[in-house]
């Protein structure tokens, strides 16, 4: 059975019980989203947040403990929904019998336009990735689940002879980063992505395959 991704340590996530809370709860956090994208995230008070959801002050604070609260879940949910795609598609169950170029094809594409999920929240985490220590530490976090799938797939290619003489450990590192780096800045500068990607597929091939 495929790993999945663990959630966000850093992340505070209260989810209520009755489904009327739930809509309560998901309705903030869209009018978080929309108030982000907006103002930006530092010059949004809770007050607007708030006013956006239609609900009261005191209302929001049963459900987050702070406007980093809501951040940190956002970027849980955005960053786990790419982790499980990868994760579950590096697992030796799944790729028990495909070639193993068309494994890493079809992820790195995935990654690619992933990009598109949620294009505001991304941007925001792009942004507040440097800034906020809260928030780096469970991006770093997911990160590095995905580089040891990643290389744990590497360590079984290699046990069967299909890669060149490389190291599955620094493979996955340098692999991991170069295809995240190459994904979000094609996203940024407009870039075709299905170009970009299929030209980050072949990079890599090239890298971990003989022929």
């Amino acid at each position: 059975m495929a790993a999945q991704p663990k959630r966000a340590s850093g992340s505070r996530v209260r989810v209520p019980q009755q489904a009327r809370s739930r809509r309560t709860r998901d309705r903030i956090l869209e009018a978080a989203v929309a108030c982000f994208e907006e103002r930006g995230y530092d010059e949004t008070p809770i007050t607007a947040i708030a006013k956006r959801a239609k609900i009261s002050v005191g209302s929001f604070y049963t459900y987050f403990e702070e406007k980093q609260s809501i951040l940190l879940e956002l970027v849980d949910r955005t960053v786990n929904r790419i982790a499980k795609h990868v994760i579950a598609n590096v697992d030796p169950e799944a790729w028990q019998g495909r070639d193993p170029r068309e494994i890493l094809r079809s992820l790195i594409d995935a990654v690619f336009h992933m990009q598109r999920l949620n294009p505001g929240m991304q941007r925001i985490m792009l942004e507040r990735y440097f800034k906020d220590e809260a928030l780096r530490a469970p991006v770093e976090e997911i990160r590095a689940q995905i580089r040891e799938a990643v290389e744990k797939y590497l360590e079984a290619l290699a046990a069967e002879g299909q890669l060149r003489a490389v190291d599955p450990h620094s493979a996955a590192y340098v692999i991991t980063n170069a295809v995240q780096w190459n994904a979000i800045h094609a996203y940024v500068e407009g870039e075709d992505l299905d170009r970009a990607a299929a030209t980050t597929a072949r990079m890599v091939e090239r890298f971990l395959f003989s022929d």
